[in-house]
């Protein structure tokens, strides 16, 4: 469960919106006659969420996520918009096919994003004039920038013999950190939203869209895999050794789902390995020390949902934009 403190998240999205109520009255006052009118709306989203990475996903792994936004319509057909979302994503090697190397991995994740965004949506179908004489069916594109603040976890046991979810970037599952290997990976990340909707107007003040957009980022971490299988004697701790390479254990931690291991070993061998600390480990081969644990990519994630939005504060007068 996603948990965001009351007065944090307040803090973050009041003096947005005040900043969008501000500029509106900059401009307000009645347009004249076949003018474009200016207004605010609000709204709410509930979305889809799904991840394109390393870690195996498909739509049988999608997760809910949320998301409210304040918009000011700038033009005919141009709008801006500012969203705060929370949601997750989901991957897990598990469910691959059992004959493939991501099911030999058996890595998994989950990972809790809180996002804020601005993009710029652009209407197909021109609506000029009055708010309530805007069209009645308005396809439109949408493009923008945000922010997102990632933390990917991984499901184990923990010593009271309880399953948990831990924290994967502070423990450095790939080395990040120690000496010879890559600095840790940022929790914030940019991410540069695309996409498309369907808007329908159903009442006055009212509307409903549909809307699909995929999230691109500068990061191949939102999964916690995009580097190699590291040295374990060079991994700072037993939980961290445990969670960089899975690829061993009997079952898939997140729904004690049955692996068989003699397979495995029968498909791909194994090899014993001396560690940098001087204890041996059993390694599949071509999943050990030095071995691809990820590609060096960008993940991507894609958030499809729907919202109603209501038009609040009309009379403005649109910002001198030309289409």
């Amino acid at each position: 469960m996603i948990k965001i403190h009351k007065a944090c998240t307040f803090s973050i999205l009041s003096p947005l919106i005040f900043s969008l109520f501000l500029w509106s009255h900059t401009y307000a006052q009645s347009p004249g006659f076949g003018a474009t009118e200016g207004y605010m709306s609000f709204g709410v989203q509930f979305n889809a969420m799904n991840f394109r990475g390393d870690v195996y996903s498909d739509f049988s792994m999608t997760r809910p996520g949320i998301q409210v936004h304040a918009m000011r319509k700038l033009g005919s057909r141009v709008h801006a918009r500012l969203s705060l979302g929370f949601g997750q994503i989901f991957g897990d090697d598990i469910k691959a096919s059992p004959t493939s190397t991501k099911y030999a991995r058996n890595l998994h994740f989950r990972n809790n994003l809180k996002e804020l965004t601005l993009v710029g949506t652009y209407d197909l179908v021109n609506s000029p004039s009055r708010y309530y004489q805007r069209a009645g069916f308005t396809p439109y594109i949408l493009a923008g920038l945000g922010v997102v603040h990632q933390n990917p976890q991984a499901k184990t046991q923990s010593i009271t013999g309880e399953a948990g979810w831990i924290d994967l970037q502070a423990i450095g599952t790939e080395g990040q950190g120690r000496p010879g290997y890559d600095t840790p990976y940022n929790k914030m990340q940019i991410v540069i939203p695309l996409g498309i909707g369907l808007r329908w107007k159903l009442s006055r003040r009212w509307d409903f869209a549909i809307e699909t957009s995929v999230r691109l980022t500068f990061t191949d971490y939102l999964d916690d895999v995009g580097g190699n299988v590291p040295d374990p004697g060079d991994l700072t701790s037993d939980l961290a050794k445990s969670l960089s390479n899975r690829s061993l254990e009997a079952t898939g931690a997140v729904n004690g789902t049955a692996r068989n291991l003699g397979a495995l070993r029968e498909q791909y061998g194994t090899t014993n390995f001396q560690a940098f600390d001087g204890n041996t480990y059993e390694n599949l081969n071509g999943l050990g020390v030095g071995s691809t644990r990820g590609s060096r990519g960008r993940d991507i994630y894609f958030v499809t949902g729907f919202h109603f939005t209501y038009i609040l504060d009309t009379g403005l007068q649109c910002p001198q934009i030309r289409w």
